[in-house]
């Protein structure tokens, strides 16, 4: 017994390797003010942390080593 709308299936993916997920938010809308508390904890992760790949191929953070 065949499965019903298999062939859909098949072309949907199609379409959607060309045009790729729906856009969750609307590309014109004009960008959100970012709050200085967002700003500074960007800031911190970047100059406090660095990303490591492990061998599994999972990224997380560690602790920058201060030198001094």
């Amino acid at each position: 017994m065949a499965r019903i709308g298999r062939a859909h299936d098949r072309r949907e993916a199609a379409l959607l390797s060309v045009f790729g997920p729906a856009q969750v938010g609307d590309p014109l809308a004009p960008d959100r003010e970012v709050a200085d508390a967002d700003r500074e904890r960007d800031r911190a992760l970047r100059t406090e942390f660095v990303r490591v790949v492990g061998p599994d191929g999972s990224s997380y953070l560690v602790e920058r080593t201060v030198e001094g």
